[in-house]
């Protein structure tokens, strides 16, 4: 089966923010830096206290409200700093490989998928995971990297479920 694509900037930005919710590492620190980090917030009121004349209620209120607005809006500034990065990456002309024209043929040993500007292999006992979101399927050969599958390649979804069955058939049956 061959599989003709394009990958943009946005397909590489939802694939690691994906990450970042997907593998345990990521979820692990991203929960530590949203709640547990915060939680500073939430003991500077009475430091703040013994430095200043305001009463510790405002102080308290204040830190209160700064530690909600940094539960609720961290993932927006996780993605805003994710896209930035990708950005930068990708002007620097990192990651060219990435972006652009793809040909993924799934044969009977592995995928073969060839960019612009690389070839990469990967044996179906290599696949880690495959997995999926709305918008695209990522089939993991390490802990870091996986092919990017948009779904907006697929005509139908019958078409998408035949590549993911088969995908997953072939990995399980090697692995």
């Amino acid at each position: 089966m061959n599989l003709k694509y394009e990958l943009n900037k946005q397909d590489l930005i939802d694939f690691n923010i994906f990450h970042i919710t997907y593998s345990k590492l990521s979820r692990r620190s991203f929960f530590i830096q949203r709640y547990i980090l915060s939680l500073s917030f939430l003991i500077l009121p009475f430091i703040l206290r013994n430095f200043s004349t305001i009463p510790l209620g405002y102080w308290l209120t204040v830190c209160i409200l700064l530690y909600l607005y940094w539960v609720a809006f961290y993932p927006k500034r996780i993605r805003k700093i994710v896209t930035r990065k990708i950005s930068r990456m990708l002007e620097q002309g990192k990651n060219k490989s990435v972006i652009g024209r793809h040909d993924l043929t799934l044969s009977n040993t592995g995928i073969v998928d060839i960019s612009e500007n690389s070839e990469a292999k990967t044996q179906y006992t290599e696949i880690h995971d495959i997995v999926e979101d709305k918008e695209h399927i990522y089939v993991y050969v390490n802990a870091n990297s996986a092919h990017i599958i948009p779904n907006r390649i697929f005509e139908n979804l019958d078409k998408k479920n035949e590549v993911l069955g088969l995908l997953k058939q072939k990995a399980k049956s090697n692995n």
